[in-house]
Order: C-alpha cells, then sequence, then structure tokens
C-alpha cells in the first residue's frame, strides 16, 4: 500500500495543480492526468480521496499554511509547495491510519522531487511545526 499512497499523493498534486495552474474544470484536469499518465485504480481512489479532502477543507488548510508559514505570503508561496502542504495537512487531520511521520516524511521527498531547492526544509519546518503543537507526532497508526 506504501507505493500505492506515494503515487497516489503525486497523482493528488499534479490534479490540484493542473486545476490551480490551468483554470480548467477539475473534471477536465482528472482526465488529462489519467489518461497521460496510465494510472493504477489504487493510485487514483487514494488520490481522489486527498483531492476531496484539499476541495472540503481548503479554507481550513489555508489558515493553518498562514499560521505555521511565518512571514509568507499564501499568494508568493511556490503553487506546488502550497499544494504539498495542503495535501500533508489534510492527511495528518482526516486520513487516521497514516502515521504522521509517514505523512512529513512523504511530503518532503515529494515536495524535493517535484518543487524548488529549498521547498524540503519548508515543508518539513512547517508540517513539524503543526504536528508538535497539536502533540500529533506520536501517533502510529
Amino acid at each position: 500500500m506504501r507505493t500505492s499512497r506515494r503515487q497516489g499523493r503525486v497523482f493528488a498534486m499534479q490534479i490540484l495543480y493542473g486545476v490551480e495552474i490551468s483554470g480548467n474544470a477539475m473534471g477536465e484536469v482528472i482526465t488529462a492526468v489519467i489518461n497521460s499518465l496510465k494510472i493504477p485504480k489504487d493510485m487514483q481512489d487514494y488520490g481522489m480521496k486527498l483531492v476531496d479532502l484539499v476541495q472540503e477543507h481548503i479554507a481550513e488548510l489555508d489558515a493553518f499554511i498562514v499560521e505555521y508559514a511565518k512571514e509568507w505570503d499564501l499568494e508568493r508561496m511556490a503553487v506546488l509547495d502550497k499544494i504539498i502542504l495542503r495535501q500533508a495537512l489534510v492527511e495528518m487531520l482526516y486520513v487516521e491510519d497514516v502515521p504522521i511521520k509517514v505523512i512529513i516524511v512523504e511530503a518532503v521527498q515529494i515536495a524535493t522531487k517535484y518543487s524548488t531547492d529549498d521547498s524540503g526544509g519548508f515543508i518539513n519546518g512547517i508540517l513539524n511545526s503543526f504536528a508538535q503543537d497539536r502533540q500529533m507526532l506520536g501517533r502510529q497508526n
């Protein structure tokens, strides 16, 4: 399941990024991503769960990002960093069967691969602070 979740996170990131930068409808972006990447069904399911949760809680997630990304305006933040943070925060808050440390490590690795050179450290700092403040780091499942 680990590989599927990693792939699902990347799938969700690509959809959310596509919607954010293109302004196209969610359905169009999903179809384009599935057609271009030949996404396995289990990856689609987990990725779509994240997409739906991010869309449902976006105002709450953005408020947390603004709170923890001190001296960073949400509009100035790299789009991928913002999307990766939203996904990780939504997993931390609403997907209870994933250990918090796994969510943080996955977010950092995805940011390091797909975003800027500084993104991994930036995302790690925000997510660790968020988890520590909410005493989540002990969550094992």
